[in-house]
């Protein structure tokens, strides 16, 4: 589970940075198609379907890693909480005493 764990993370990561690349460079491009549109007297009416597509894209990768980052956080700390109760009930019963137990029995049937 572990290795499950730690793959969905690290393509969460790679989702996510590949999604803010595609948004810095759509952005990058946007401003670089304004200002050639400028420098030639066109008005530009509104973004080219490349800094769109890009932009698309770029949303995408981002929804998807965040989505895959909570479900990789979800399933991390269920999996801590689970070893962690059970590294506490092993250690319970590794610290009773026979003679406690003993005792115990001891008082009910006097």
């Amino acid at each position: 589970m572990k290795k499950a764990i730690y793959t969905v993370g690290a393509v969460a990561a790679v989702l996510l940075v590949i999604g803010f690349g595609l948004l810095i460079l759509a952005g990058w491009g946007s401003l670089v198609e304004y200002h050639a549109f400028e420098w030639r007297g066109i008005d530009p009416a509104g973004a080219s379907p490349l800094v769109m597509a890009t932009n698309n894209l770029s949303l995408w990768f981002l929804g998807i890693g965040f989505l895959t980052g909570i479900i990789t956080l979800i399933l991390l700390f269920t999996t801590a909480t689970r070893n962690t109760r059970k590294a506490q009930n092993k250690h319970a019963e590794q610290n009773k005493t026979p003679s406690a137990e003993a005792e115990g029995r001891e008082q009910m049937n006097p």
